[in-house]
């Protein structure tokens, strides 16, 4: 198991001071972490006192990066490999057990509800299982269980027929009349869920069906989808929040886009009916068809054993569903004097998939656009297998080869704008650093081989290289502008990388290269990136043959780093920034790591991304000043290493073999290097601080800049 807090860093962060420990009611581990879901309940709880530990078997999640968990750790995979999954999950519970007898609750975000509530016995009194008995999942869930357990009780559900894909025999649905809603009996998030037109297409869809995996085709229910978000406690109904979808994404069946909060009276009868006779524990979601008329009672569609999408906007509406879940499995007693009513009007927007709703909306009106071919085709079927990305691709592929009118464009702008402001997951708080979330399909690939199933798209095409920019005049701003050095081509995910991690400290980043070196007077700050080789000219070493070398990224940096100790400007040098400094400084480099075989080090980069090492601060130093620790778990991208310490530094940090992972310059205010890669690890407090403190030096620097100045450029290299 990959249990971040095995390492010496997460070691000395993982308990909490004695003041800290007074204001903690209790500790929740939130599972599936890479989710919106999962964050919507960490701020739940967090905000309740709870502290929050989250999974997930990917790193880089969205809970890895949010203000309101505590921690993280990475378990094995539940599809792949369950049992070692939940010999991890049995360690980790053990690991972050509380010391005294406040509330321990392990809350399952998504699919894995099911599973959780099967081991119960294996977990509990270890922690408590937020959710449902095995017994009451089992009899709604899967879909096919649902469709047995209504006709049994007499419940109202459409018409449904079970289709087992190896014996589907189309004869025997002949007298079937069309439209009609297939589905897959595990789908989740609208997945899957098609409109048959005919016995053909049920054929079509049969076939690219799983043939392991059961059908339901129902007959198809005038009226719109309702969900009803509930909370029970042993049959009992607690809460309720009933929405409708304003849009959905594909937009004739797929996930909510646009939600509002409607009256749940018309569902109350059914709902009650439904918890009652599965004596329903816990959280869940039902979905109802009902074309509004009072004499026609809705009919149940289907049954979320678990945490669903739409769980912000259910939450946002009144109900805080997370916080009675977690209540009802550590036994508080829930206080009924507080308002369980929703705000009905209530609207939110899901991250994503309100614009492409829009966008197809729009687009469904352009016959051009429409009749574009095949990308418009696979835009929508990859948006109804949930691969967003690939319907992005293929949507933009599309508008791309039409003839977009500009009344269609003002539209798209004007429905945009009308639904901007509503709230989502994203905008509900000060947390923006979840956005990086996104990150966990990188781990993915370094863990597990392959992209999430959330995230399958098609390989980019070739690369173009970014257009050169005419040097602008600075604008006036609070930010202070910090220059990140890089190569003419090449090295894009980490600028990236770094451009972001330098805009979440509060800078404004602007790219440095040699055929565009910038005026001194127009930086703030100066940040060196990583990237090639230095020249080993530069420090008596030896030339590798056929090696690639960066002259002109050299020079550059060579009178970037004269002039920043001139005139003071702030300095980070990350991995080959560090060693620049350092050799221009008169220190070398170590270019042969192999002597080192104490440390086996990956090969690959990826797998260098990934791989975490200790490194020890020394203490007094800037490094120890920032961190305050004295220990830190880094990752290890790079081949070459300090040897000997150029002139005016110091070593901050050394790894166990001595090889050395920071220093420090003694006459300057802030010239620093890190030999790891902090803007790959920005999910973790103390890179965040590294590069806050970078750019706190470069604020404190800011003065007026004069607008007309000139830059002046001589070989290369900027002149003072």
């Amino acid at each position: 198991m990959d249990v971040h807090t095995l390492s010496p860093e997460a070691e000395m962060t993982s308990k909490p001071s004695p003041a800290d420990e007074r204001a903690i009611k209790g500790r929740a581990i939130v599972t599936y972490g890479r989710s919106l879901i999962s964050l919507v309940i960490a701020r739940s709880l967090h905000e309740r006192g709870i502290e929050v530990i989250g999974a997930d078997d990917v790193g880089m999640t969205v809970l890895s990066f949010s203000k309101h968990v505590k921690d993280t750790f990475i378990h094995a995979s539940l599809e792949k490999d369950e049992d070692e999954a939940l010999n991890d999950f049995e360690e980790a519970v053990r690991k972050y057990a509380p010391e005294d007898d406040r509330p321990y609750v392990l809350i399952p975000a998504f699919r894995d509800a099911k599973l959780f509530a099967k081991h119960r016995n294996r977990f509990e009194p270890l922690i408590q299982i937020a959710a449902p008995e095995i017994e009451s999942i089992s009899k709604i869930d899967p879909k096919d269980a649902l469709a047995e357990f209504a006709q049994k009780h007499d419940l109202d559900i459409p018409e449904t027929h079970i289709i087992q894909p190896e014996d589907f025999n189309a004869d025997d649905y002949a007298s079937v009349d069309f439209p009609r809603i297939a589905k897959p009996v595990d789908g989740v998030g609208g997945r899957g869920v098609e409109k048959i037109a005919s016995l053909e297409k049920l054929k079509d869809y049969v076939d690219a069906a799983d043939p392991s995996s059961p059908i339901l085709l129902q007959e198809l229910v005038e009226g719109e989808d309702y969900c009803v978000s509930v909370v029970a406690n042993k049959g009992e109904l607690l809460g309720a929040v009933t929405y409708h979808n304003l849009r959905q994404f594909p937009n004739d069946a797929g996930a909510g886009a646009i939600r509002e909060t409607v009256d749940e009276t018309p569902f109350l009868e059914s709902t009650r009916k439904l918890l009652e006779l599965s004596n329903w524990h816990g959280v869940a979601e039902i979905d109802f068809r009902w074309n509004g008329d009072p004499d026609t009672p809705p009919k149940i569609i289907e049954i979320n054993p678990r945490y669903w999408a739409g769980l912000f906007h259910s939450t946002a509406s009144g109900i805080d569903f997370p916080w009675l879940a977690f209540a009802l499995a550590a036994d508080i007693e829930i206080d009924r004097s507080e308002d369980m009513s929703a705000e009905i009007g209530f609207k939110s927007k899901t991250p994503g998939a309100w614009l492409l709703s829009i966008a197809e909306e729009t687009a469904s009106s352009d016959e051009h656009l429409k009749q574009s071919g095949r990308a418009w085709v696979r835009m929508k079927y990859h948006a109804s297998r949930g691969h967003i990305l690939k319907a992005t691709s293929h949507f933009l592929k599309s508008a791309g080869h039409s003839a977009a009118t500009p009344g269609m464009l003002s539209t798209l702008q004007k429905e945009v704008a009308r639904h901007d402001d509503l709230p989502s997951e994203f905008s509900a708080d000060d947390d923006p650093a979840v956005g990086l979330g996104i990150l966990f399909a990188l781990s993915s690939l370094a863990r597990h081989g392959e992209l999430p199933p959330e995230l399958k798209f098609e390989a980019p095409g070739k690369d173009e290289e970014e257009p050169a920019q005419p040097e602008r005049k600075p604008r006036k701003t609070d930010r202070p502008v910090i220059g990140i050095t890089k190569p003419e081509k090449g090295d894009f995910l980490a600028y990236l990388a770094m451009k972001l991690a330098v805009w979440l400290a509060g800078g404004s980043p602007v790219k440095i290269t040699s055929s565009a070196p910038r005026d001194p007077r127009s930086i703030d700050g100066l940040l060196f990136g990583g990237g090639s080789d230095v020249y080993p000219e530069h420090y008596q070493g030896q030339i590798k043959p056929g090696y690639q070398y960066d002259h002109a990224r050299d020079a550059l940096e060579e009178s970037w780093a004269k002039t920043a100790l001139r005139q003071n400007i702030p300095v980070l040098g990350v991995c080959r920034g560090m060693q620049m400094l350092n050799v221009l400084q008169g220190g070398t480099l170590s270019s042969d790591l192999s002597k080192y075989d104490d440390i086996k080090y990956p090969m690959t980069f990826l797998k260098r991304l990934f791989f975490r090492k200790s490194i020890a601060i020394k203490p007094d130093s800037w490094l120890a000043r920032i961190t305050g620790k004295n220990l830190l778990s880094v990752n290890s991208i790079h081949t070459q290493a300090i040897q000997t310490l150029g002139n005016g530094f110091t070593a901050s940090a050394h790894e166990i073999n001595g090889l050395i992972q920071s220093i420090e310059h003694k006459d300057a205010d802030f010239m620093v290097g890190v030999q790891f890669h902090p803007e790959f690890l920005i999910h973790k407090r103390f890179a965040r601080e590294i590069f806050k403190q970078f750019i706190g030096h470069a604020r404190n620097r800011m003065a007026p800049r004069d607008e007309k100045s000139e830059t002046r450029v001589v070989g290369g290299a900027l002149a003072d």
